[in-house]
């Protein structure tokens, strides 16, 4: 382990078990890409870490009952990490020991997020002066906080394709605000992918489990060779799924009648290079 890294998980007066330390030290290294997709998309830690809140919170009740221990507060507590206040306010607001729809959540809103609505909401033209006291860009970041910058709003609405600076004007962009059901649908696969990959991993860690989770890994390689290495992957690809999807299908048809027919399965596979 490196110094950097350990830092994070021990200090003078604690020390984790071997497992536990490993485990936060691997998932912290696999963290890095999906901060980094957040931030692309106008997602900080605020945001995020309050969605979290209610992840652990889930996992915790979910852990509780897969080991058939009474779910209360201080449970719930100890195994998320979660202070007692937050486990009633999601109680009061969801049902005790209910689990939370991630998709239903209330979260933060950011403060670029907040001056785009209030923009929207005051029915102003999309196109405004930067400066001034009323109707101005100015002004809309003033009417939400008074701790950040016009400028560092500016730049970062710019930098997410919301807005547009056009001499002394800023015009709000519409496209932004309309669904792309291609993009949307490309991430909803992705997630899928990722989520299966995942579970089959730590399956296969914590459970026992044998499930297919395997990668090939080539160095010192040239461009041309790269090149190669993914074509053939492409087309043994193609080759391999045309022949899974084609008995999928058969079983799909077999086993549609049958009472315990509520499996699913995934296979997947991925390429990456730099």
């Amino acid at each position: 382990m490196s110094k950097d890294t350990s830092a994070l998980v021990k200090s003078e007066d604690t020390m984790l078990s071997h497992v536990t330390e490993t485990t936060l030290e691997h998932v912290i290294s696999i963290m890095p890409q999906l901060i980094h997709w957040l931030i692309q998309s106008g997602i900080g830690y605020n945001e995020f870490s309050t969605a979290l809140k209610t992840l652990f919170y889930n996992e915790a009740i979910k852990e509780l009952d897969e080991i058939k221990q009474k779910k209360t507060d201080s449970a719930i507590s100890l195994l998320a990490g979660l202070n007692r206040r937050d486990i009633r306010a999601f109680s009061q607001t969801y049902g005790e020991y209910v689990l939370i729809d991630q998709f239903n959540l209330q979260l933060p809103i950011s403060v670029p997020a907040r001056v785009v609505g209030i923009w929207i909401d005051q029915k102003l033209p999309l196109k405004i002066p930067l400066h001034g006291d009323t109707n101005s860009f100015e002004g809309l970041v003033k009417q939400i906080s008074s701790e950040k910058h016009p400028k560092s709003i500016l730049l970062e609405l710019k930098r997410l394709g919301i807005v547009q600076e056009e001499n002394e004007s800023i015009v709000l962009q519409k496209s932004s605000f309309t669904p792309n059901p291609q993009a949307d649908e490309s991430k909803q696969l992705f997630t899928q992918n990722i989520s299966d990959h995942l579970s089959a991993g730590i399956s296969n860690l914590t459970k026992n489990k044998n499930f297919l989770e395997q990668a090939i890994f080539a160095d010192e390689l040239s461009q041309e060779s790269v090149d190669k290495l993914n074509q053939l992957s492409t087309d043994l690809w193609n080759m391999m799924s045309k022949a899974i999807v084609s008995a999928a299908i058969d079983y799909c048809k077999n086993d549609e009648a049958l009472p315990d027919a509520n499996k699913r399965f995934r296979l997947g596979i991925y390429q990456y290079d730099e």
